[in-house]
């Protein structure tokens, strides 16, 4: 009865709390004490309203610490793409409806952010988190783990495990959506930790119960919870190796073998490839097996605990040696002298493998791979085994981790699904979906084992488990340490530069040395860069120079500011007179809108990136004021000055090649005789406009195939087949025309002796310069060697074109020049209608040619439009860029097309070094507030006309 009383007291008194109030309201006095009661009822009715508002009170609590009940949703990285009908999406679905039966409140979305450079499980999630989308449920790898941690990304799982786990319902309750009600006991947490321990592999462990980096605390905790094990294997076309004579069931077991395989399955003539591998900036990825099979590591700890880059020891050093000698070490076979025998590249290498063109490739042994595979044409291999006879490949694992910035309710939620999908019950249903769907053979041999697929088991190639079984043995985890999540890219550098350098007249041991040398200063400058092994007298003098640094920025920016004001007014005086301004009232709300534009995406963010870059900006976190820091360490920076000089060496390819041709074009198109034949060609010019600009770099791509059956080596490489009496003739004409050119510069400024100074010294550097590419040659290879090159036929070996560092930047401007050409012209083409008809009449009277006309009366009147466009394409060149070097080499190979702009972008969305980012930007954008004040200027006094002539 007392129960029955209390619920209904209770339940009386959530709909009427103040029945309690009163009750008690006639035994209260003043003071709000409660007086003594006069007979017995009183008592009666004074601990029914005290019951009431117990009562009440519980109710209420009740209220805002519940259990979610409503439907929750969340993003989910594991989730297939939706277009995706592969048996591994079908597999992903499968457990999502398994688990979605159980879980009805439950709405999981998938996942989608565009591909950086081919790494999407990095870039994704990252550029999301900084969007403010981020994944809830999120993918996690050994070497992202560091970052995420450090930018308080993940929540602790065994935590969130125990709340689910835990017998007591308060502690999965929530409180007005910010706080738990109550936390799971310590022997709660310590059971729900060893649940999760049961399902990592050994090598994995310490990646993912480790200390927290963020700098909440010092406590460990297990930050995610494996889906499945990665090991490094190798695969290679069964009908390549036929077709090379090769016996498809011996892959290569050692190195040597390895070396004579991929040499014996390069055949130029079919453009194919003994060896690929991946390319651009992470062919530190691509090559690390390698390394590791030489007894080389990327990173380790020292004795207290620190990481340091230890890819500068003898061992890594054998391991790049081996990487020159397969991808530039010359070799002959049939009397054709055979370059290399390994393909680099990134998107394109799937597509090359599928047809046929690649023997042999690593990649991971997983499901999804596995379901891939032709068991007839392709087969599996272990990594072959180094000198030391060790046979390692890197190991990782798919790992998913709960976002720390999803709600309350989204963390219990992802953490329940994450635990489904790693359970038993999970293998299970994924497992008999791929031998539903006639993929059994794929699946991982233990789990076959493990539910009963004895038959298929039994139909699995043996080189297939011992592949998987030798990788996880001799497996090498993935670098996890602190700021490691680009040590691929900055391995990537030396391994470029040592094998770009000519070592086939050293021996064996030499070249091991000059490689050695080559690895250890690059360790150096990450130990000091990257992992942040700086001493405080060193940091003293960093500070002091980024504060002079911070201050110059600041002053340009004011000085450019106050510059571009006084051109203005200097133009058209500010006069404030009484009324006057009630005229142009119309025209102020005309402005108004471009002006609370501009002021709202350039100038506010403007004045909160100068914030962003004297703090460590966090996302989840608190954010950090460093001061002048992130100035300081741009400046000793060597990544910030090498793609600094590799954006100045962008400009001036761009302007030199791009900024004349609209001008020429220009020029060509009026001289067309008919106006239909004008719009012919206009049309033809002005097509390229019309391609998105990725899809441009995309298809020179194909075109720059480094093959000799690429479409420009095949033009190129027809020069070969020319017999000697023409291929002469060719060559001193190709001679003449250069000696021809050179000397049109020279004698130019000197005819145009009326035009003005400063015109004439810019021609005059022009052909300064075409002198010095006339003499350079003569200077390195002697006159006896040049004059050589002229006699004999064309012996013309296929071009590398974007995989060479030294082409690679002229490889990615000539697909602008083209698309740009035919767009840029109009604007001139509109200007040369200024030009008065007279003039040139005049002219022809006087007795002048074309190229009097041109110089002294076409260029004379553009001058202003040409200064103009000139500063234009000038800034243009700094800021842009980024995404066609993205789309055509993703800043490689190597470092060769890493500009600044790009670097910036990789600093901050990539990395999330938001200071460092924003401290370059800001040093960038001081290099072109000059180029910017000086155009405006020239704006500010122009004048602008009808053109008369049509």
């Amino acid at each position: 009865m007392l129960w029955l009383m209390m619920i209904t007291f209770a339940r009386v008194a959530g709909r009427c709390p103040n029945i309690g109030v009163l009750l008690l309201r006639p035994f209260v006095d003043e003071d709000c004490d409660i007086v003594r009661p006069r007979h017995l009822h009183h008592c009666w009715v004074i601990g029914l309203a005290i019951l009431f508002m117990v009562a009440s009170q519980l109710h209420g609590a009740d209220q805002h610490a519940q259990e979610p009940t409503e439907k929750i949703s969340f993003r989910s990285q594991d989730q297939p793409d939706p277009r995706s009908t592969g048996v591994t999406a079908i597999a992903s679905r499968a457990l999502l409806r398994e688990y979605l039966k159980t879980h009805p409140n439950v709405d999981i979305q998938p996942f989608v952010m565009p591909v950086i450079g081919g790494s999407a499980m990095d870039s994704g999630p990252l550029m999301a988190i900084a969007a403010g989308i981020p994944p809830h449920v999120i993918y996690v790898n050994f070497r992202m783990s560091s970052t995420y941690l450090a930018q308080g990304f993940l929540q602790p799982t065994e935590i969130l495990l125990a709340r689910i786990l835990s017998d007591n319902p308060k502690v999965r309750q929530i409180i007005d959506d910010k706080h738990w009600a109550a936390d799971p006991t310590p022997e709660e947490v310590a059971h729900a930790l060893e649940l999760i321990r049961q399902r990592v592999p050994a090598p994995a462990w310490p990646v993912i119960y480790r200390q927290d980096e963020s700098g909440r605390s010092d406590e460990r905790h297990a930050w995610a919870v494996p889906t499945g094990t990665f090991v490094m294997g190798m695969q290679y076309r069964k009908d390549l190796f036929v077709a090379a004579g090769l016996d498809p069931e011996r892959p290569p077991r050692n190195w040597d073998e390895f070396l004579e395989y991929a040499r014996k399955l390069t055949i130029p003539s079919r453009n194919q490839y003994g060896l690929m591998m991946v390319g651009g900036q992470t062919l530190g990825w691509g090559a690390y097996t390698f390394l590791v099979s030489a007894g080389g590591r990327a990173v380790q700890r020292d004795e207290n605990g620190n990481w340091y880059a230890a890819y500068g020891s003898r061992q890594a050093a054998i391991g790049v040696e081996f990487l020159w000698r397969l991808m530039r070490q010359p070799f002959e076979r049939d009397g054709q002298k055979i370059p290399g025998a390994v393909y680099t590249g990134t998107a394109e290498l799937e597509q090359l493998w599928k047809e046929g063109r690649i023997a042999m490739r690593f990649a991971y042994l997983t499901d999804e791979i596995l379901s891939t595979i032709n068991p007839q044409l392709v087969g599996l291999a272990a990594v072959p085994t180094g000198p030391s006879g060790q046979a390692n490949g890197e190991l990782n694992c798919s790992m998913l981790g709960v976002y720390s910035g999803s709600s309350l309710a989204q963390q219990l939620e992802a953490m329940r699904y994450i635990w489904f999908v790693t359970s038993e019950q999970a293998q299970r249903i994924r497992t008999a979906t791929y031998v539903d769907f006639g993929y059994g053979q794929f699946v991982n041999p233990a789990l076959l084992a493990k539910f009963g697929y004895d038959r298929i088991l039994q139909t699995i190639p043996p080189a297939w488990r011992q592949a998987y079984q030798s990788g996880l043995a001799g497996g090498v985890p993935e670098p996890y340490g602190r700021n490691t999540q680009n040590i691929y890219r900055y391995l990537s550098d030396p391994m470029y530069l040592a094998t770009e350098m000519d070592l086939s007249h050293l021996n064996y041991d030499q070249r091991v040395d000059r490689i050695e040398q080559v690895l250890k200063a690059s360790a150096e400058q990450v130990n000091v860069r990257v992992l942040g092994n700086i001493t405080p007298s060193e940091m003293r003098t960093r500070r002091i120079a980024g504060s002079a640094v911070m201050l110059l920025v600041a002053a340009i920016f004011i000085f450019g500011m106050v510059s571009v004001w006084r051109y203005f007014t200097r133009v058209s005086p500010v006069r404030v007179e009484d009324g006057r301004w009630r005229r142009y009232i119309y025209g102020y709300v005309l402005l108004a809108p471009g002006l609370l534009l501009t002021l709202g995406w350039a100038y506010l963010p403007l004045l909160g990136g100068a914030g962003i870059s004297l703090s460590d900006y966090r996302i989840v976190l608190d954010s950090v004021w460093v001061g002048v820091d992130n100035y300081a360490n741009a400046l000793f920076d060597p990544r910030f000055w090498s793609s600094l000089g590799h954006t100045f060496y962008f400009v001036a390819l761009s302007i030199g090649l791009g900024f004349w041709p609209p001008i020429l074009l220009a020029i060509l198109l009026d001289e067309v005789p008919t106006a239909t034949l004008k719009y012919i060609f206009r049309t033809i010019f002005y097509l390229p406009a019309v391609i998105v600009g990725v899809v441009i770099m995309i298809m020179w791509k194909q075109f720059y195939d480094p093959s000799s059956s690429g479409m420009l080596n095949q033009v190129v490489l027809l020069l070969n087949d020319l017999p000697a009496p023409i291929a002469i003739l060719i060559k001193l004409m190709l001679l003449g025309v250069w000696i021809s050119l050179v000397y049109f510069l020279i004698m130019l400024p000197i005819r145009l002796s009326e035009t003005t100074r400063r015109f004439r010294a810019v021609l005059a550097l022009v052909a300064l310069a075409f002198v010095a590419l006339t003499i350079y040659p003569l200077i390195t290879l002697g006159p006896t060697a040049v004059f050589s090159l002229f006699f004999g036929q064309f012996a013309i070996e296929p071009i590398r074109w974007i995989q060479s560092p030294q082409l690679a930047m002229l490889c990615t401007i000539i697909p602008l020049v083209w698309a740009g050409a035919g767009p840029g012209c109009l604007l001139y083409l509109a200007a040369l209608k200024t030009v008065q008809g007279d003039l040139y009449e005049a002219a022809d009277i006087d007795g002048a040619n074309y190229w009097h006309k041109l110089f002294y009366i076409t260029l004379p009147r553009m001058k202003y439009l040409i200064s103009i466009q000139f500063i234009a394409a000038v800034v243009g060149a700094f800021k842009g860029g980024t995404d066609y070097i993205l789309a055509l080499t993703g800043g490689g190979p190597g470092d060769a097309t890493n500009i600044l702009d790009l670097e910036i972008f990789v600093r901050t969305f990539m990395e999330l070094q938001f200071g460092s980012g924003a401290a370059m930007a800001w040093i960038l954008g001081a290099l072109l507030i000059a180029f910017t004040a000086y155009q405006l200027r020239m704006l500010s006094g122009a004048e602008f006309k009808t053109a008369t002539r049509v």
